[in-house]
């Protein structure tokens, strides 16, 4: 838990405090940084040189990479949402660090996205919250006639299960159209590239001897 600018020198907390303290008690709940989720790469796409160029002065290359440039696995994630811009799990985003110029600023407070993703990760007891619980469904982007097949779990694990499994189902949709296939496509350019590349050149054509204007008298 990196706490570093907290000061404790007086009583008042200042909002980058409260910003600092409600990003590592993410952390603490398991929540990874929303700048590197895969949902991202929709919105905007780091320069690479220019984002290690940008936190030179506290982060190695290494790792800038690690916290920022990385995308996470979607392999390893119990769920993740849509990218959420106003996410307390954000970064600055300054426009000189991405292709699309884009500037996002980091939020002081938990986002819609956070409590409920908090909430449903995090399940209170299900027949004494049900409005709260079907808040968060809605939040997250279950549709309302998924709400009952859900709420009909017999305890809080059993509904994580459920929403997990139902975010697996919804976000490798998304994986496969925005991260596999650019992927391919890619590959299939470098093959290309390397055959045109690699293709044994044409002799070169003999060029005729130029002729001798002749000009009648």
């Amino acid at each position: 838990m990196q706490l570093d600018n907290i000061s404790g020198d007086n009583s008042e907390m200042y909002d980058h405090e409260l910003r600092s303290i409600l990003h590592e008690l993410g952390h603490m709940l398991g929540f990874l940084h929303e700048h590197q989720s895969p949902a991202r790469i929709s919105h905007f796409q780091y320069r690479n040189k220019a984002t290690i160029r940008y936190y030179a002065d506290i982060w190695t290359p290494l790792k800038v990479h690690k916290n920022v440039l990385q995308l996470h696995d979607t392999q390893r994630l119990a769920a993740y949402s849509p990218f959420d811009d106003m996410s307390i799990m954000l970064y600055d985003v300054p426009a000189c660090i991405n292709r699309e110029s884009k500037t996002i600023t980091r939020a002081f407070q938990l986002s819609a996205l956070d409590i409920a993703y908090a909430t449903l990760l995090y399940p209170p007891a299900i027949h004494t919250h049900e409005q709260l619980l079907r808040n968060s469904l809605r939040v997250a982007g279950v549709d309302d006639s998924q709400h009952d097949c859900m709420m009909a779990a017999s305890t809080p694990d059993d509904f994580r299960a459920n929403f997990t499994q139902w975010n697996a189902e919804t976000r490798s949709a998304y994986t496969t159209r925005n991260r596999v296939v650019p992927n391919m496509l890619k590959t299939v350019v470098a093959w290309c590239y390397r055959l045109i590349r690699n293709a044994p050149k044409p002799p070169h054509a003999s060029h005729p001897a130029p002729q001798t204007e002749i000009h009648k008298i």
